[in-house]
């Protein structure tokens, strides 16, 4: 007996297969999958395997990879036109044979006025005297000063006031000097170095007390080096003639 003689072996409420449908599904099956599987591999293909040859001798399989390219920003908008329109260019005139020209003088500049013409240039101060005119060192009790004057035009004023300012400071006069309140003044003369190291030194006025002069010498021996000479000054040596004055 055939299967299709047995309901009871059958699926409750399922009908009964059809030959000719069942084949029809079948065939429309075997389609699908005929355009369905090639499309597949087409989309998600796998990457390709070639072997290469390696520095051992030996060949190494490598996979080719697909490489996706960067994402590229859109190309910028055009700059929208300016609403007034831009001037034209002036168009040149055609000579026409036989036509005049006409010669144009050219402008001359603008004369100045005699006012501007004469204005006093400004006057040059003359540095070498004002850098010998410039105050004196003074002591905090006004007790002793310190002046310098140089052989020459010498016109770095900032120079003088630092070895005054160096010397003057390291200055003791005696306190037996007893000048009867009129002031004591030695001047000694040396020689500063293109390094600022001193040389030749001699007392050059006495101020008629031995002590007195050697406490001088003594501060100039002390401020020792001295700084050195400005690079605007040519020479080899700057002569220096240093006054110390004491007054009680």
């Amino acid at each position: 007996m055939e299967w299709r003689e047995k309901p009871s072996v059958l699926r409750r409420g399922a009908a009964p297969p059809n030959e000719r449908t069942t084949a029809i599904v079948l065939v429309i099956a075997c389609v699908l999958h005929l355009f369905i599987v090639p499309a597949f591999l087409i989309r998600f293909k796998p990457p390709a395997e070639i072997s290469l040859p390696s520095g051992s001798g030996h060949r190494t399989r490598t996979r080719l990879v697909k490489l996706v390219p960067l994402r590229t920003l859109a190309p910028p908008e055009p700059e929208a036109a300016s609403a007034k329109a831009k001037p034209k260019p002036a168009l040149l005139k055609r000579y026409t044979k036989g036509a005049k020209v006409v010669m144009r003088e050219e402008r001359a500049p603008v004369k100045k006025g005699k006012a501007e013409e004469t204005k006093a240039a400004p006057e040059k101060k003359e540095t070498a005297t004002a850098a010998d005119l410039l105050p004196r060192w003074f002591s905090a009790d006004s007790s002793r000063t310190t002046s310098a004057l140089t052989d020459g035009d010498f016109r770095f004023a900032y120079y003088l006031a630092a070895i005054r300012n160096k010397i003057g400071s390291r200055w003791v006069p005696p306190p037996e000097v007893d000048a009867r309140g009129r002031p004591v003044k030695t001047v000694l003369y040396f020689r500063v170095q293109r390094d600022g190291k001193i040389s030749q030194a001699t007392v050059e006025s006495s101020s008629g007390y031995a002590f007195f002069d050697q406490t001088a010498m003594r501060a100039l021996l002390s401020a020792a080096p001295l700084p050195p000479l400005p690079a605007g000054y040519t020479d080899n040596y700057l002569g220096v003639h240093f006054g110390f004055e004491f007054q009680q």
